[in-house]
């Protein structure tokens, strides 16, 4: 239009520059728009994970910063990680089968958990890590098991007793943890041959099963041990005994009225 004598040079040039200027504020009026919404997404705090929220460290409208330290805690249930320690004995036992065939091994681990409350949780857990180092002042290996969780039964922190059992094995002699006695030559239980004369059985005890030992050496299958009654009879003495049944988690005897066990 300017060379058709409409506008001057000197209007063409106020005219571009004020263009310019609405083109700038244009552009800063987006860039805050663009940080406001930025600011209005740093007011919603999204976790990135599924879980239960603790308690709340601030207020709604508080103003928080990194500097502020954590608003709350977000805890994952499910699954849920069980930590548990075993000696090196047996974890050098477990490394000996071999690196190739460690994945088979621990998925032919049978793990299960007791809870508190003494019943018995019944979703199964896998072997799920291992560490590379054994405690030198525990003579431990940490280990970890996972545990599927849907219904939230189980929570962070709490303890557990964690059963371990073989797909196969050989099998053990178990007896009830209140039948044994030990002195400093070891310990020992009482029994009840088959003549109702009670004897003295040194033994080699293992691991712990609920109420029960595992016993290495000592007793025979089939050996009745005296539970009861333990400081009213000695070596030698011939006893009118009842059987009892025992919890194997409890402890609990059960009188079932026959022979002493």
């Amino acid at each position: 239009m300017s060379e058709k004598g409409f506008l001057s040079a000197a209007d063409l040039d106020k005219l571009k520059d004020r263009f310019s200027a609405a083109e700038s504020r244009l552009k800063a009026a987006q860039a805050a728009v663009q940080k406001a919404d930025t600011n209005l997404e740093y007011a919603e705090v999204r976790a990135p994970f599924d879980g239960w929220i603790g308690r709340l460290n601030y207020d709604v409208g508080a103003v928080v910063s990194p500097a502020s330290g954590p608003m709350t805690s977000v805890l994952v249930t499910d699954p849920v990680y069980v930590e548990f320690q075993v000696n090196e004995a047996d974890f050098v036992s477990f490394r000996r089968r071999g690196a190739e065939s460690a994945e088979a091994f621990s998925k032919s681990l049978g793990l299960s958990l007791t809870l508190p409350d003494g019943e018995r949780y019944e979703q199964p857990g896998v072997l799920d890590f291992a560490d590379v180092q054994t405690d030198a002042s525990t003579g431990t290996v940490e280990m970890r098991a996972v545990f599927p969780n849907p219904d939230a039964v189980l929570v962070p922190g709490l303890y557990v007793t964690l059963r371990v059992e073989g797909q196969s094995g050989e099998a053990k002699v178990l007896v009830p943890q209140v039948a044994v006695q030990e002195t400093i030559e070891g310990k020992f239980v009482l029994v009840v041959d088959d003549q109702n004369q009670v004897a003295q059985h040194f033994i080699q005890t293992g691991s712990r099963e609920g109420a029960l030992l595992v016993v290495n050496s000592g007793l025979e299958a089939g050996d009745q041990v005296i539970v009861e009654g333990l400081q009213k009879v000695r070596p030698g003495v011939t006893v009118s005994a009842a059987q009892k049944q025992i919890d194997p988690q409890t402890g609990a005897l059960i009188q079932t009225g026959e022979a002493s066990q």
